[in-house]
């Protein structure tokens, strides 16, 4: 899946998402890419074993954390931290197995998005949407790489004054009492486990990311059209007939609908395609917000202990700002674009009652709002980023 370099200036947001589709292929997710590209059986046989070793260690390694719950020598401190990885770990599988399960119509929804030649773009326009979804992934992963980071230099600080076992995960193989060669291997790959689902996490977020900000500036490419109609025809209209410059306009109106329509079905198809995705964050950040704030209530209070639990709070705003964000500037520039079309200049040329029409019903499709919603049921906007937190600081409030 080689990306060509060229492709970086010409077309930084297909560039772009095929790095990241490159990435998730290495992470044994599948191939996300549209594209075919041509493999050697032995490539192919090579990747089933790794894909069928990687998703069999990180989904077993969870497996490992819940049977932890059955142990009855497990601490407080432990306890606490249990419960966490318990709702946190299995809906971070959650999220890449959905996009497994729909990889197929990814690939479709990538190909109409950034693959099929387009008959407006802006390389502008572009590289302000990559320079976005880049803010979005670089800044999660600095947060959650730096929450790892922080819980393990807590968990080291534990081992050396307190002589607690050092461990980051709390699971129920191997025991703390085991000892000998085979259980030091398996200690690596347990402290190895929060390192591999956090990379896979990482990767299934920062697709849907670059999804829903290409997205939204998607819908921001087709008002910029429509902007621009009204411009050339004012620019026209000392040099045309007023037939000739009704003609090309109506020609410049439908492919400004056709651009409108190829939105609208983006915006379908990244909502059944990625949808579930974004109700599992929801859910996971919720729940951990409140298990966070009852952790560190009930725990004792050190400078890394707090350090890591905030690092591990930014990631969830983090991870929860970033979709409400992006789905929310879907929302706000499909929104503009019923005015945009309504002074695209048609009144300025001689059109016929068919035409009128045509740009009346286009209007009122432009006007139904477009959401992104999680499981149907919360819409991810502006507003809904705080009523989550708030909602979340709530319940423990009630609860605790």
């Amino acid at each position: 899946m080689d990306v060509p370099k060229n492709l970086k200036e010409t077309h930084p947001q297909r560039y772009y998402l095929k790095k990241m589709c490159k990435w998730t292929y290495y992470m044994g997710i599948g191939d996300c890419w549209y594209e075919e590209t041509k493999r050697s059986k032995t490539h192919k046989i090579l990747y089933a074993l790794w894909a069928t070793f990687i998703n069999s260690y990180i989904i077993l390694g969870t497996v490992n954390e819940l049977l932890a719950n059955f142990r009855s020598d497990v601490t407080p401190q432990e306890k606490n931290d249990l419960i966490q990885f318990s709702f946190a770990h299995p809906s971070l599988c959650a999220k890449y197995i959905f996009l497994i399960l729909q990889k197929d119509r990814v690939k479709k929804l990538f190909k109409r998005m950034v693959g099929e030649k387009r008959v407006f773009t802006s390389l502008e326009v572009e590289k302000q949407s990559v320079r976005e979804a880049f803010i979005y992934s670089v800044s999660l992963a600095i947060v959650t790489y730096g929450t790892l980071t922080m819980t393990v230099i807590d968990a080291f600080k534990r081992y050396i004054k307190e002589g607690v076992p050092f461990q980051t995960e709390v699971a129920l193989l191997p025991s703390p009492s085991y000892s000998g060669l085979f259980s030091g291997v398996l200690k690596v790959f347990k402290e190895l486990h929060w390192w591999a689902i956090v990379s896979n996490m990482l990767l299934v977020d920062g697709l849907s990311f670059f999804s829903l900000v290409f997205l939204g500036y998607k819908f921001k490419l087709v008002r910029i059209y429509f902007e621009s109609l009204r411009e050339k025809v004012l620019r026209n209209a000392d040099n045309k007939s007023k037939e000739a410059l009704a003609e090309e306009f109506q020609k410049d109106f439908v492919t400004g609908v056709k651009l409108h329509e190829d939105a609208l079905w983006c915006a379908r198809n990244v909502q059944y395609a990625l949808g579930n995705i974004y109700g599992v964050e929801i859910i996971e950040t919720s729940t951990c917000m409140v298990i966070l704030l009852i952790k560190i209530v009930d725990s004792g209070r050190n400078m890394t202990f707090l350090l890591a639990n905030l690092f591990f709070f930014s990631c969830l705003f983090m991870i929860n700002g970033a979709y409400m964000m992006a789905a929310g500037d879907v929302t706000y520039e499909a929104s503009l674009l019923s005015t945009s079309m309504f002074h695209c200049g048609w009144e300025l040329v001689r059109v016929g009652r068919g035409f009128r029409t045509l740009a009346v019903v286009a209007i009122q499709r432009s006007q139904r709002p477009v959401h992104m919603t999680a499981f149907g049921v919360i819409t991810l906007s502006h507003g809904n980023l705080i009523s989550v937190v708030r909602s979340s600081y709530s319940f423990f409030a009630v609860m605790y």
